[in-house]
């Protein structure tokens, strides 16, 4: 099961500035249209004044304290690649259950599954063969959302699609509270050991930017309006949801 993540970059002058309670209190799944107390006041990107010093350093030099990736075997040994569409999937491709997850990257409800859920699902159904999760990508909360979507398909031409959008996740308050979000974003993927020069060339020639919006105009038309959304061999779950609501739709569609 993937381990929660720590979410302190470095002590005074690390990405969280001020971690507040959205860290640890839950989303509402009753109220999945509204969006979260902290994505009503999303990164800025343009105050210098509050970088994080953290998010340019070199993984040494913070080793101690760096947020804990998951760990390799956890998913590394699970099977992953891509859908005909090109959407990325981690389980057995033939498993005679699809989740479809349409999710965004700067979503707290989406942050609480990954954390809360998701590892249960992995545990029971993906690793088991019975089960394939598909991302989908959602992006209603602006250009950070664009911006986290594009870091983790950077990451995903390195094979490691999965390990930065846990990353993602499990940062996701650093990421609100950070004042330069890209540095931030490359900071993550030095802890997932990508290449940092082959992810930053990624990362500014805009390489995935066209598809990852067009990910989003298809999940626009197929009704997708709230996040995190779950369609399960054609049931649809709205919301953070427990895990036994995804065991009962699993369970009856083997």
């Amino acid at each position: 099961m993937i381990r929660t993540y720590t979410l302190l970059f470095l002590a005074a002058s690390l990405l969280i500035a001020a971690c507040g309670s959205t860290a640890s209190a839950p989303p509402n799944p009753g109220a999945p249209t509204s969006a979260p107390a902290a994505a009503t006041a999303a990164p800025n990107p343009g105050a210098p004044t509050s970088a994080p010093a953290a998010a340019t350093a070199a993984p040494s030099t913070a080793a101690t304290d760096a947020p804990v990736p998951a760990s390799p075997g956890e998913l590394a040994s699970l099977e992953r690649g891509r859908t005909p569409e090109g959407y990325h999937y981690l389980g057995n491709p033939d498993a005679p259950v699809t989740i479809l997850e349409f999710s965004d990257f700067l979503c707290t409800a989406c942050a609480f599954h990954v954390e809360e859920t998701e590892p249960k699902i992995i545990e029971t159904y993906v690793a088991s063969g019975k089960a394939r999760i598909v991302y989908r990508h959602l992006l209603q909360l602006g250009e950070e959302s664009l911006r986290a979507a594009e870091a983790a398909e950077c990451a995903g031409d390195q094979g490691k699609f999965w390990e930065m959008r846990d990353a993602i996740y499990r940062n996701q308050v650093a990421l609100y509270t950070t004042g330069d979000f890209d540095a931030a974003l490359a900071y993550l993927a030095q802890t997932v050991d990508l290449d940092s020069n082959e992810y930053s060339v990624c990362m500014q020639s805009r390489t995935h930017r066209a598809r990852i919006e067009a990910d989003f105009r298809a999940a626009q038309d197929a009704g997708i309006r709230s996040r995190p959304v779950f369609d399960i061999n054609g049931q649809r779950l709205v919301g953070a949801r427990p895990f036994e609501d995804f065991q009962g739709i699993i369970d009856a569609s083997q």
